[in-house]
């Protein structure tokens, strides 16, 4: 199954359990979660969402300076597992989005596929100025996943730092300049209700798109349920089948083959000689 989010509000978590259990009734072999230009949303969410997923573990944690520091842990109640998963980023997968991917990743649950997300992994509070005319957002603390590592990319952070979500070895998948325009222009056409099916022009060329990052997680979840297959035993070889007599017609004998039998050679007798 394939299920695209969008971004966690207060109701995602709820409207996905819901999509799940439909698809585990109808025996869900494998899952892709599609979390691409998702620029996350409510950490609450996030959490919720993870913890469908993991039956116990580390969630997520948040540590700062001068703030106590925050753990969430998951619930065995109500997860969904016995399945493979696979979820897709890209650098425009932000904030909660990473804290579900990175969970999942860390649990070992899901193969992440795609690209480095943005690293956007800092909890802020807004203080409220002069009676609510203004207001200040400070960063009080950051986001570190069940391994510990950090998510949020600060200013001068490298490449080479540990920041954001990195696709497992083997499934960095990168889209093109010309690649994510069709991805977006595919989802637009997708996603758009037009009227009476009218559709412009760019449409024929999007619907012909392929996805790379899409097939490589085809490809994955294909690939797990092909392992779950029990090995095929060999074919039997074909017993030859008895030889069929015709029935004899009614009123006649049954014909009765006999075999001549070579006939018993007569014995020579020797006479005797006269003297």
């Amino acid at each position: 199954a394939y299920i695209r989010v969008i971004g966690f509000g207060r109701h995602t978590s709820e409207d996905l359990q819901k999509v799940l259990k439909q698809l585990a009734d109808q025996k869900l072999g494998g899952l892709i979660l599609d979390l691409r230009f998702n620029p996350g949303g409510l950490l609450s969410s996030a959490i919720e969402v993870s913890d469908l997923f993991i039956a116990k573990g580390r969630i997520v944690s948040t540590e700062g300076r001068n703030v106590e520091s925050r753990i969430w842990d998951a619930e065995e109640k109500g997860t969904f597992e016995g399945f493979p998963m696979a979820v897709l980023v890209n650098r425009y997968s932000a904030s909660a989005s990473e804290i579900v991917a990175a969970c999942l990743q860390d649990h070992h649950r899901a193969v992440i596929i795609g690209e480095r997300t943005w690293g956007k992994g800092s909890v802020q509070n807004i203080v409220q100025l002069e009676g609510g005319a203004s207001a200040l957002k400070l960063t009080t603390a950051g986001y570190h996943r069940p391994n510990g590592k950090n998510i949020h990319r600060f200013p001068n952070a490298k490449d080479s730092d540990d920041w954001g979500v990195l696709p497992d070895p083997g499934f960095e998948v990168k889209l093109s300049g010309k690649e994510m325009t069709q991805l977006i222009t595919q989802r637009r056409q997708k996603d758009v209700v037009r009227k009476n099916g009218e559709a412009k022009p760019e449409a024929a060329e999007a619907a012909e798109f392929v996805d790379p990052q899409l097939k490589k997680a085809l490809e994955y979840i294909q690939s797990q349920l092909d392992a779950q297959k029990p090995p095929s035993e060999p074919k039997a070889k074909a017993e030859p089948k008895p030889e069929t007599k015709p029935e004899p017609k009614p009123g006649t004998r049954p014909e009765v083959k006999s075999e001549a039998k070579p006939e018993p050679k007569a014995e020579e007798s020797k006479g005797e000689e006269s003297k």
